[in-house]
């Protein structure tokens, strides 16, 4: 038949690694900490590392007829972000194959939340490394946290929209809070309305204060394990993620082990890009 769309694969691992890959990329995708970075891909290009460019400030000012207007400098700085490889590797026996215990959709889905859970890791960890922050240590968080953190972005000349990640235990504290700062102007609790922002672990929280929050238990501790440090940022500016690619995945057989191995890795970096476009949320663990 003419005009067939065919494939070409080298054996039948080559085959099988690629329908694994495909079955990945929906897991790694699907449970990362997603929309808060701006994402550079550097898959076709000779590189292992991105430059990010800043741009500068500029300042206009007023002109007088007749008066030639003077130079203004122009001259970016950038941030630098270099990619490294993340993997594991699965030992599949070949009487695990045979004893349908699981089949290759199992591993799929599992190697993608490992691959996500790594990354979304490497994400929240830079909380760390923002100069500002807001709550402090040992408090719950509260609505007036949140508050100060958006002024400050915001005194900052950071334009929005941010995106918002917290900790189970924050986002339950911010609930718990919510309502004490602010009432709606007919005198109704504004608790009443937060009926929506229902979480469970990894998932969305939803809109407060024109923030997009996340949460995730993958947001680390701080201050000796006291505290933990979400984070806020403005996604376009804070955080800059390249990659080189997402997900791969190679089977090798070892005979003499009657087993397949299922190497699966993704080779991506995460770095600030401007340090007043994010913030740390900092409150008691």
């Amino acid at each position: 038949m003419a005009n067939e769309i065919t494939t070409t694969t080298a054996d039948d691992l080559l085959l099988a690694a690629t329908l694994l890959a495909s079955d990945i990329l929906p897991n790694f995708y699907g449970n990362m900490v997603r929309g808060m970075v701006r994402y550079s891909d550097i898959s076709g290009a000779p590189a292992k590392a991105k430059d990010f460019p800043i741009m500068p400030a500029l300042s206009a000012g007023s002109l007088a007829e007749g008066v030639d207007m003077g130079n203004t400098a122009f001259a970016t700085t950038k941030a630098t972000v270099t990619v490294g490889e993340v993997g594991l590797l699965l030992t599949v026996t070949d009487l695990l194959s045979v004893s349908d215990i699981v089949d290759d959709g199992t591993y799929a889905i599992e190697g993608g939340k490992a691959l996500a859970t790594k990354y979304s890791t490497d994400l929240l960890a830079l909380a760390a490394g923002f100069s500002n922050s807001t709550g402090a240590t040992g408090i719950n968080l509260s609505e007036a946290n949140i508050i100060d953190g958006l002024v400050t972005l915001a005194a900052a000349g950071v334009n929005g929209p941010y995106e918002g990640v917290l900790h189970p235990r924050q986002w339950a504290d911010l609930i718990a809070d919510i309502g004490t700062t602010i009432t709606t102007s007919g005198g109704a609790s504004l608790r009443g309305g937060t009926n929506e922002l229902t979480v469970g672990s990894d998932s969305g929280l939803g809109t407060l204060y024109g923030v997009s929050w996340q949460v995730s238990h993958l947001v680390p501790t701080a201050n000796a394990g006291a505290d933990r440090a979400g984070m806020i940022v403005a996604p376009q500016y804070a955080i800059g993620h390249v990659s080189k690619w997402d997900a791969r995945v190679e089977f090798e057989r070892d005979a003499s082990l009657r087993a397949r191995e299922i190497a699966i890795t993704a080779c991506y970096g995460l770095g600030e890009l401007r340090d007043a476009a994010g913030l740390g949320v900092i409150t008691d663990a």
